[in-house]
């Protein structure tokens, strides 16, 4: 009987997803008992980790709330993450090409998190992905860096896992290393070999191909030097961690408009105490910065410090214990008034 009900629950599910254009198989509490704070990924030593929302205004050693560390799908290095709707972390492994569901239940607690869903590659649907981003309609959309590609799962998709084709393959990139969806629905994807930012608008992301972009900013001296996370604020600014420059740059939507070699709006350049090899970015609810990168590090920069260049201190500095490089950064709940889908 219990076999019955969970496959009929998984039915009616993917039914829910090719309606409505979302899925969710989270039938418990809203929101979900998932943990507040801020969640991180290690590559070095490979783990999920969650910083408790008391946490965040520390300084100096940290020990994270929550350690995920022996994900049951053998993972090997984490970089990507997201959360859908229903407060499911989606992660990506780069070296083993997984992309890996983790359902909040399993997320509570530090140990061993059995992974409700993997999808694995398929003609080279997922080759070294680094960065995952939810559209408008909770379609999931990942950057290949190893083939230079960007793939879109769809909602029934997620839900089967397997080795599905994905819906669109977008290709003709370089090294895209992170994504981002603007308010408008338009795709940035970050090119840390290129030293570029790429926009394709929502129409451009209707179909497999290799669409040229309708926007590409480029790099002057310092803008651009292996450009990594990307992040909005809250006033549609784009922000990209310079991770050999030590930098993080922001663009206003005025520059985000039309191709070229923009100075940035802010530079936040490195200082003894601002910026160490930045990687992963993201806004908290009150729009403040938060830098994950070198030596374990997390850093906020307090939204006050945010409106012009040059190298401010930051309001909150911590060393994760035992971790030597940190990847991507989200928050749950999601901070309201961002792009995040």
């Amino acid at each position: 009987m219990r076999f019955t009900l969970r496959r009929l629950t998984i039915q009616l599910s993917v039914l829910i997803a090719a309606g409505c254009g979302y899925e969710s198989r989270y039938t418990g509490p809203n929101p979900p008992p998932l943990p507040a704070g801020l969640w991180t990924v290690s590559a070095s030593p490979t783990a999920i980790l969650r910083l408790a929302t008391s946490q965040l205004g520390e300084t100096g050693a940290v020990s994270p709330a929550t350690r995920i560390t022996t994900p049951s799908a053998a993972l090997s290095t984490l970089v990507g993450i997201a959360f859908d709707a229903a407060g499911d972390l989606w992660v990506a492994s780069e070296d083993d090409s997984l992309l890996i569901e983790f359902a909040p239940a399993g997320l509570t607690s530090s140990g061993s998190a059995t992974a409700m869903t993997v999808i694995r590659p398929n003609a080279g649907s997922l080759n070294g992905p680094t960065s995952l981003a939810f559209d408008p309609q909770h379609r999931l959309w990942v950057a290949n860096r190893a083939n230079g590609t960007l793939v879109r799962f769809d909602p029934a998709q997620l839900a089967a896992g397997g080795a599905p084709e994905p819906a669109v393959i977008l290709s003709g990139l370089d090294v895209p290393t992170s994504i981002a969806f603007d308010a408008a629905g338009s795709l940035w994807v970050s090119d840390s070999r290129a030293n570029t930012l790429t926009k394709y608008s929502a129409a451009e992301l209707l179909a497999s191909g290799s669409p040229v972009p309708g926007v590409v900013l480029r790099a002057t001296a310092n803008s651009l030097v292996k450009p990594s996370g990307l992040a909005f604020d809250a006033s549609g600014n784009l922000w990209v961690a310079n991770t050999n420059g030590e930098s993080i740059a922001a663009f206003s939507p005025e520059q985000q408009a039309a191709s070229g070699s923009p100075e940035p709006r802010v530079l936040l350049a490195e200082s003894s105490e601002t910026v160490i090899h930045p990687v992963g970015l993201a806004f908290d609810a009150a729009g403040n910065l938060w830098v994950a990168g070198g030596s374990g590090t997390l850093t906020q920069f307090a939204r006050a410090s945010l409106g012009a260049t040059g190298a401010p201190a930051p309001s909150a500095r911590f060393q994760l214990t035992g971790y030597t490089l940190l990847w991507s950064v989200a928050f749950w709940p999601k901070p309201a008034g961002l792009p995040l889908f």
